[in-house]
């Protein structure tokens, strides 16, 4: 976002850094809490370039290829609170503000999309949105337009999109960038931290599937799917899927991704088995207490008539593993262990997902009956859901 014109941005894209002229106050004021760690709001391992342009200490930033900028996924750099989610068509197009507490705010422009609405409650890599080129003044040009800021009047945010005296110097992993006008620096985001996850569904009814406050996706599966979710490209994201057992296919959106594997009575599911970083279908068959990923054979010999499957990484290793919740005795196990005793009732839907950030996943309800998302010790959600509706968890 800036009054210069995009041919001559692009003309200085690849200009190494120049004059060390610092256009704007770098450091807080007196009055701000010390900086929280802030990392790229980009994925672990994530190539970027930004610029400063005629804007600093304001960046633009890109993929690296830029043909890879739009879409891309943008994550909280620190944990927050949202207090602007916006869209501005003639202006600044879909913009995003994160409140980080002690008087410091990150500020995202030109958006795809946004994930979260104000009020949201973000960890250190939580999904905010996708980059895009909305809103006039993006000029066209795939790219976000970033601004790191403090609070120094006190209003309870911070001013964006303009010079200004709240806008300060970004820094990531300890590093700081944008001092300079025409400057241009190449970074790898160190963003690895892990991302809580939420609760979703899938409602057959209308072939839509939500999560808390938003529809995701509208008009995909059919009736007699069984819904899934996961991160079936390694972006970070966990995407919907399905698993038709008429046609024992399994797809994700605009794919399917396995086919004429499965039988009748499989109980779905779905980890990352081998720790790559994707999730892939599993199965757990009651008929031979036997688990399966396509290939090959998880466990053989566990489980009960009764149970219902899930998976989870239990202990934080970085592979999921197998489990059950078995109503008629209110238990949740993993092989070898009893998870957890005397919680759930009839009727209950169980997920299981990382509700904390701390990279172990934990049993989950959906209860229809009340329309409540419980996590153990917590409610996660109120008055949400219909009966009929398919749960699924994930980092959406």
């Amino acid at each position: 976002m800036t009054s210069t014109p995009r041919t001559t941005r692009w003309s200085r894209a690849l200009t190494p850094v120049i004059a060390a002229v610092v256009l704007l106050p770098l450091g807080p004021p007196a009055q701000a809490a010390a900086r929280p760690a802030f990392q790229a709001p980009f994925q672990c391992g994530r190539q970027i370039r930004m610029e400063s342009f005629g804007h600093a200490p304001a960046l633009d930033i890109f993929r690296v290829p830029t043909s890879a900028t739009e879409g891309e996924p943008l994550i909280a750099p620190a944990a927050g609170r949202v207090n602007q989610s916006y869209s501005n068509p003639s202006g600044a197009g879909n913009i995003i503000q994160i409140d980080h507490g002690g008087g410091w705010f990150t500020t995202y422009i030109h958006l795809q999309s946004r994930a979260v609405g104000v009020g949201a409650q973000v960890a250190a890599g939580t999904p905010i949105g996708r980059v895009g080129h909305t809103g006039e003044t993006s000029n066209g040009v795939s790219h976000l337009h970033f601004e790191m800021a403090v609070d120094r009047n006190g209003d309870g945010r911070a001013e964006w999109g303009y010079p200004n005296d709240e806008r300060v110097a970004p820094v990531f992993n300890g590093v700081t960038y944008g001092q300079s006008n025409n400057g241009t620096w190449y970074v790898t985001s160190a963003n690895c931290g892990t991302r809580p996850d939420g609760p979703g569904l899938f409602r057959p009814s209308t072939k839509t599937w939500y999560r808390p406050g938003a529809a995701m996706l509208t008009g995909w599966g059919e009736p007699g799917d069984i819904a899934l979710a996961g991160d079936w490209n390694g972006d970070g994201i966990d995407e919907p899927g399905v698993f038709r057992p008429s046609t024992k296919t399994w797809y994700r959106v605009g794919a399917a991704m396995l086919t004429g594997w499965g039988e009748p009575g499989d109980q779905p599911i779905v980890g990352d088995w081998n720790g790559d970083g994707t999730d892939e279908p599993g199965v757990f068959r009651p008929s031979t207490k036997t688990w399966y990923r396509h290939g090959a054979t998880l466990l053989t010999g566990w489980g009960d008539e009764g149970d219902i499957a899930l998976a989870g990484d239990w202990n934080g290793d970085g592979i999921d593993e197998p489990g059950v919740f078995r109503p008629s005795t209110k238990t949740w196990y993993r092989p070898g262990a009893a998870m957890l005793t005397g919680w759930g009732e009839p009727g209950d839907q169980p997920i299981a997902g990382d509700w904390n950030g701390d990279g172990t996943d934990e049993p989950g309800v959906f209860r229809p009956s009340t329309k409540t998302w419980y996590r153990h010790g917590a409610v996660m959600a109120e008055n949400w859901g219909e009966v009929g509706d398919q749960p699924i968890a994930g980092s959406f």
